[in-house]
């Protein structure tokens, strides 16, 4: 990984120095962009590795501050699953909330292997637009719940067609 960052000047430029301090985010309300292109996935680890990085640091200014951080902070990961896999992916903790954003629990799967499940159970709200992944469409349809109808019995709240 660090061959494609050692024959690039320009990156290793970027990567060298820092405009900001971690700090900053607990003075201020603060909002920091990792913009990556989708179509070349070359560098997408340093996402990773900067969730990682700053999660790790977030810890371990909390373990300063009676455990709790002075102020929130959100990460917002758009296109999570097709990200390189963050090893030992953090669950929500000491004021560190995670939004994460997927396509499909398929692609949750491939990255996570065994960890997608956890992942998944740590994520207590989900907003759901669309999809075609039937297993997805499933377990959302068992939880919305059903409804009794008298002399009918129980029916499912939303049915699948009614998803899509």
């Amino acid at each position: 990984m660090l061959k494609n960052i050692c024959i690039n000047q320009e990156l290793m430029t970027l990567l060298s120095k820092s405009d900001f301090s971690y700090d900053e985010f607990f003075k201020k309300r603060t909002v920091l962009y990792l913009i990556m292109p989708d179509e070349k996935s070359a560098f997408h680890f340093l996402v990773s590795l900067f969730v990682k990085q700053s999660y790790e640091y977030f810890i371990f200014s909390a373990q300063r501050h009676r455990e709790e951080l002075p102020k929130r902070v959100n990460y917002v990961l758009d296109e999570f699953a097709n990200l390189p896999k963050i090893n030992d992916m953090p669950a929500r903790s000491r004021s560190i909330r995670f939004m994460l954003i997927v396509q499909s629990l398929i692609q949750l799967e491939v990255t996570y292997g065994e960890h997608a499940e956890v992942i998944r159970l740590n994520c207590p709200t989900w907003i759901f637009l669309n999809s075609r992944e039937l297993k997805l469409l499933q377990e959302i349809l068992e939880l919305c719940g059903s409804v009794y109808i008298k002399d009918r019995g129980y029916r499912p709240l939303m049915s699948v067609s009614a998803l899509q």
